[in-house]
């Protein structure tokens, strides 16, 4: 599996917002979401953070963090296109 460039990550989360009906920051640094009971934010340097209901990644690769994101809001019933 090959990295996602932050160009990649920067478009992907977009889709995410369109997809959940959510506003989407974006800047160079850092982009991300955020609805009622979930949040999403991915850093330049490589390193992100989300949040969905009680469960929560800090740190982490930002490719792990909007992977594992992607999985929790399908669990929640959310439809999202890859």
């Amino acid at each position: 599996m090959t990295s996602m460039t932050w160009s990649e990550l920067r478009i992907r989360v977009a889709r995410l917002g369109a997809a959940l009906d959510v506003v989407v920051r974006s800047d160079p640094e850092v982009c991300g979401l955020s609805g009622d009971d979930f949040r999403l934010s991915l850093h330049h340097g490589g390193q992100g953070d989300c949040s969905v209901g009680n469960l929560s990644l800090i740190d982490c690769p930002n490719e792990l963090v909007l992977m594992e994101f992607e999985r929790w809001m399908r669990g929640a019933g959310h439809t999202l296109q890859a």
